[in-house]
Order: structure tokens, then C-alpha cells, then sequence
């Protein structure tokens, strides 16, 4: 994660990135600014801190959308008040006017028009050519989830970069991004097939699950990778998780990398790794989360594990 703290007006202005801006500074209540960024694949995300209002206008990017999220003070776009469980979504190339008239903070995560299509399961799409903006009113819980994981998501980074240096830790928080803009971005259902192969019986499906499984034991697996790579419906698999299993799949999957994680604590020498490393490995990014879920199953805390090497692994 890269931040900065700005003590100028302009060149805190030169450093938000994703589109041709333009800021305004109508009145100097106390000069001072800060933003955050970083990627994650493809994702940017930045993080502004402003003890000030100002007025941006400008152009997005032409290869893909900008999701604002502001996480304090009163927003306006395009002169229409952002809700208190609104976001403001740019479509790629689209021209947007965002004005907040006190201290604010706000969010962007910048989404490549590919990774849109690919989350929709699209290909080959034609760009549009209407280039719009528009505010998404989000549910309660929607907005809380929302914020909850891009603030948790700028701590985690910001206290363990080494989040984005593993490639399970970031694959877990792209596929939380990706869910998160799938609820606000509107994508293009593909029609059903009539034709494809037909449906699989329990057994392979389960003999199909552990291959899969067995075949990525370092991976943070999703539910659509299962439901892609088998080819039924979450439904059907959660089904199935149930029938042999005992519990939904995302249960299930949560167990199988906390045990992967407790295997590979046990067999690793406390001088030379940590557990943040570890659990990032296995793609735990909130170690918040994971200490807690950790401690659930197995009674004693990650770090126990780790300086307790008596038992063979």
C-alpha cells in the first residue's frame, strides 16, 4: 500500500487516479490531505482522507467502471445527493461531477471492463456507447458489508502487506471484491442452453468435489469454482455438501484451509515464519476473522500451534 499525506491542495489532486480529474477547493477549513492506494490483480482501490470539501469533475478511464463509496460526510453527484446507502457507479469513459461541501472520506475501486464481463460470464462484448452514471441504493446490510470489508480490507493491507504478495491471500480478496461489485454493477444474463451434457450423478459430483479439492489444496476455492468447473447450480451443490459432508460448502471449505493452515503451523519453525504468513498462504486476509475461526475448531490460538512443536506433524 502506497500513501502519502498532503500539506497542498494540488498536488494531493494530482495523486487520485482512474480518470481525468479536475478538483476545486471552494474554502481551506484545514489543510490537509491523505490517500491510500493499492492493487489487487486488476482491482484499484483508493482511500481519501479530506479535512476539507472540494468540488471533482472530470472523465473516467475508457476501459472500465469506477464504484464510489463515501464513507463520511455529504455527497453529491452529478447534483443529486448520494443517500446515506448509496454508491455512485462511472461507466467506463463516463463524465462525472462529485462536490462535497465538508471534511469527507471516500472510497474508489476501479474494476476493468474485462474482469466486469468475466465475472459475468460474457465474452467478446461490444462497447457501449452510452456512457452513463448512476447512484445504486443498497440495502442495509448491503452498504454495512460494503464498508465493513473496504475498511477492514485498508487495515488488513495497511498493518500485513504481505496480503498482496500471496497469491492465495489475494485471490480471496479479489473473489470478496468481485462479489461485492457484482451486487452493484449490472451484468448481462446469458441465455440458457438447451444443450450440454447431462446432469452428474451424486457420486461423481462428490468424486469430482475431491479431485478438485485435492488438486488445489493451496487455492481459497469458491463456490463458483466449484459450480463452473462441475457444471450445476449452487443449489444443487450445496445439496450434495449437505448429503456427505454435514454442512454448506463455504463451511466446509472455511474447515479444509484452517486445517491446512494448522498442518502447516505444526511443521514450521517459529524463528523463521509467523502466523500471518502462514494463514495468508491459505487465503486468510482478515486476521481478525481467521484467529477467531481458528481458535472455534481447534480450541487454542494460531500462535499456540505454531511454538508448540512437540507433537509430530
Amino acid at each position: 500500500m502506497i500513501t502519502h499525506t498532503f500539506l497542498e491542495f494540488e498536488a494531493y489532486a494530482s495523486a487520485v487516479g482512474d480518470a481525468d480529474i479536475r478538483m476545486v477547493l471552494p474554502r481551506i477549513e484545514k489543510p490537509r490531505w491523505e490517500i491510500s492506494e493499492f492493487h489487487v490483480d486488476e482491482f484499484h482501490l483508493q482511500y481519501g482522507s479530506e479535512w476539507s470539501g472540494n468540488i471533482a469533475e472530470g472523465i473516467t478511464r475508457p476501459d472500465g467502471k469506477i464504484i464510489f463509496i463515501p464513507l463520511h460526510g455529504r455527497h453529491y453527484a452529478n447534483g443529486t445527493p448520494l443517500e446515506e446507502h448509496s454508491v455512485f457507479v462511472m461507466d467506463a469513459g463516463s463524465e462525472f461531477t462529485i462536490r462535497v461541501p465538508e471534511p469527507h472520506d471516500w472510497c474508489s475501486v476501479f474494476l476493468p471492463t474485462s474482469t466486469i464481463d468475466a465475472a459475468h460470464g460474457l465474452s467478446d462484448r461490444r462497447e457501449s456507447k452510452t456512457k452513463s452514471t448512476y447512484a445504486v441504493e443498497l440495502r442495509d446490510s448491503e452498504i454495512a458489508n460494503l464498508r465493513w470489508l473496504l475498511t477492514q480490507l485498508h487495515d488488513s493491507v495497511r498493518t500485513n502487506p504481505e496480503i498482496l504478495v500471496e497469491q492465495a491471500a489475494c485471490n480471496a480478496v479479489r473473489d470478496d471484491l468481485v462479489k461485492a461489485c457484482q451486487r452493484i454493477t449490472p451484468g448481462c444474463e446469458q441465455p440458457a442452453s438447451s444443450i450440454g451434457r447431462p446432469p452428474l450423478r451424486r457420486d461423481e459430483v462428490i468424486r469430482a468435489l475431491r479431485k478438485l479439492i485435492a488438486s488445489h489444496a493451496h487455492d481459497c476455492l469458491t463456490i463458483d469454482d466449484f459450480t463452473q468447473a462441475l457444471d450445476i447450480s449452487e443449489r444443487s451443490l450445496r445439496n450434495v455438501f449437505l448429503e456427505y459432508y454435514g454442512m454448506p460448502p463455504r463451511k466446509f471449505l472455511m474447515i479444509q484451509r484452517l486445517n491446512h493452515v494448522r498442518n502447516a503451523l505444526r511443521a514450521s519453525d517459529p524463528d523463521e515464519t509467523t502466523v500471518t504468513a502462514v494463514a495468508a498462504h491459505f487465503g486468510f486476509w482478515h486476521f481478525g476473522r481467521f484467529a477467531g475461526a481458528y481458535h472455534k475448531v481447534f480450541q487454542e490460538a494460531p500462535s499456540t500451534t505454531l511454538h508448540d512443536r512437540c507433537q509430530p506433524c
